[in-house]
């Protein structure tokens, strides 16, 4: 997919991003920042755009990160069911074979 040049504006700023994803994706993407930046400077007593651009950047890396624990977390719950599944169907196949001898 060939990028394109858009236009977006966060935090009053204007940025023209290159970029192949969905239009409305980019959009959703550059509203969740705003939005972020927007309720820090709102709830706090930093002044400086740069420190509040970092702090939304922490905030959003923190989610990230507890949102992959979350993830890796199901993932392995997903990985011990599936086993737990099979294990299951396993002795279940074996006694239906041992009923079925009789």
């Amino acid at each position: 997919m060939e990028k394109k040049t858009i236009q977006v504006q966060i935090s009053g700023i204007d940025y023209a991003l290159k970029t192949d994803e969905d239009p409305e994706e980019v959009a959703r993407v550059i509203r969740f920042v705003d939005e972020k930046i927007k309720s820090l400077s709102d709830s706090t007593k930093v002044k400086s755009d740069t420190k509040i651009a970092v702090l939304a950047a922490l905030n959003i890396a923190s989610e990230l990160f507890l949102m992959r624990k979350k993830y890796q977390e199901a993932l392995t719950k997903l990985e011990k069911f599936e086993t737990e599944s099979k294990e299951l169907c396993s002795t279940i196949d074996s006694q239906l074979s041992r009923f079925l001898e009789y």
